[in-house]
C-alpha cells in the first residue's frame, strides 16, 4: 500500500512536546515580534519597526519559544533566520496576523459609522408622512450603513424591540413600560381634517363640540386614535355616532376629500395625502396633541450604526417635520396602537 505524504504542519505537531491538553497561551505582542524578525531576518531592524527595545523583542521570542516549547530563530552575529520550526509556524501567523488587522479595520469602520446596519421600526402613519425624508437624508449622510424599516402598529414594534429584531421603535407613547426607554422627540397637533370647500374650512380653529352636529369619519374602536377622540368628546356627553367607522387612516382621509365628512387624525397625516381637496384645521378647547417618541430596549446597548440614527432623529424631527408640531415636555410613555 501506498504511503501518504506526510502534511508539513502534522510534522510540525509531531516535533511539540506532548503536554496537557491546555491552550497555547501566546500574545498578539508575541506574534507580531516573531513575525517582525522573520520579515526582517534582524532583532535590530525589527525592534525598530515594532517601536521596542532588542532586549524586549528578545524577550518576546524568549517567552514565544517557551511556550511553544520550540526553537523558532537561529540567532547570529549578522542576521536571525527562521528554524524548521519557525517556518512551518510563520504562513500560520501572518494568515491570523492579516485576519485580526481585517477585523480590527471593519471594527473601526463600524465604531465610526461608516458601515453598519440599523434596524428601525415605526407606524404606518410614520412611515408614509415623516420618515421617508428623513431616510433619504440619513442614507446621503451615512451611505454604508445598512438600513431597515419595519412599518407596523405601535404594540407589534415594542414586540420586535424585545425580540431583538428592531434596534429602535418610533411611535406614540400612551403608558411606562419598565424595560424600555422612550424617548418623546415630537408632539404634533390633533386636526378636523375636510374637504376645502366644507363649511367649517375656513374656520382658523375648531371647538370639539363644533364638531358634534358633523359627519365625523373615525376610525374604528380599539385603536389609539379612536381611544383618542373617544376621551375628549367624554365631557361633551360622549362620541357622537361616526358616519363611517374605518380601518385604515388613508380610508377616512380620502371620504373627508370626497365631501362625506370630517375625519379627526394628526396633523401630519396631511403629509401622507397627494388630495389637494383636504385641509386641516386645528381643535382647541382643548388643543391636542400626539406625542411622537423614541423607544429601545432599556438593558441593550446600540450599535453605532443604531446611535447615528437615533442622533439624526433627533436632530431633523422639529416643527419644520410636521404641519403643526412642537417639541414635547412630557415624560416617556408606552406606545399606542
Amino acid at each position: 500500500m501506498t504511503k501518504k505524504p506526510s502534511d508539513p504542519q502534522d510534522e510540525l505537531l509531531m516535533k511539540l512536546p506532548r503536554r496537557s491538553a491546555r491552550p497555547v497561551n501566546v500574545s498578539l505582542k508575541q506574534l507580531r515580534g516573531f513575525d517582525a524578525v522573520a520579515r526582517e531576518g534582524s532583532f535590530t531592524r525589527a525592534a525598530q519597526q515594532l517601536f521596542l527595545s532588542q532586549s524586549a523583542l528578545s524577550a518576546l521570542i524568549r517567552a514565544l519559544e517557551s511556550e511553544l516549547g520550540l526553537r523558532l530563530l537561529d540567532r547570529t552575529t549578522r542576521r536571525s533566520e527562521l528554524t524548521e520550526a519557525g517556518r512551518e509556524l510563520m504562513p500560520a501567523v501572518q494568515r491570523l496576523l492579516a485576519d485580526l488587522d481585517r477585523v480590527a479595520g471593519d471594527l473601526r469602520d463600524v465604531a465610526e459609522r461608516r458601515r453598519g446596519r440599523v434596524r428601525l421600526g415605526t407606524t404606518p402613519l410614520l412611515a408614509a408622512s415623516l420618515m421617508p425624508g428623513l431616510l433619504r437624508s440619513f442614507s446621503e449622510r451615512y451611505p454604508e450603513i445598512e438600513l431597515s424599516l419595519l412599518d407596523a402598529s405601535a404594540d407589534q414594534l415594542l414586540t420586535q424591540l424585545r425580540l431583538g429584531e428592531l434596534d429602535l421603535a418610533l411611535a406614540t407613547f400612551d403608558a411606562a413600560e419598565p424595560d424600555i426607554t422612550a424617548e418623546p422627540l415630537l408632539r404634533d397637533a390633533m386636526v378636523a381634517i375636510c374637504n376645502r370647500e366644507h363649511p367649517l374650512a375656513a374656520a382658523k380653529a375648531l371647538r370639539w363640540k363644533d364638531l358634534l352636529d358633523q359627519p365625523l369619519l373615525l376610525l374604528r374602536e380599539g385603536s389609539g386614535l379612536r381611544a383618542l377622540v373617544d376621551r375628549h368628546f367624554a365631557p361633551l356627553g360622549g362620541c357622537p355616532k361616526p358616519a363611517q367607522e374605518v380601518t385604515h387612516i388613508a380610508t377616512a382621509m380620502a371620504m373627508a376629500a370626497a365631501g362625506l365628512g370630517v375625519a379627526i387624525l394628526p396633523a401630519y397625516a396631511l403629509k401622507v395625502s397627494a388630495l389637494a381637496e383636504l385641509v386641516g384645521v386645528p381643535l382647541k378647547e382643548p388643543a391636542v396633541a400626539r406625542e411622537v417618541s423614541l423607544a429601545q430596549l432599556q438593558q441593550r446597548s446600540l450599535s453605532p450604526a443604531a446611535r447615528a440614527m437615533a442622533e439624526h432623529l433627533r436632530e431633523h424631527l422639529s416643527v419644520a417635520e410636521a404641519a403643526h408640531g412642537k417639541r414635547p415636555k412630557r415624560s416617556a410613555r408606552r406606545a399606542a396602537p
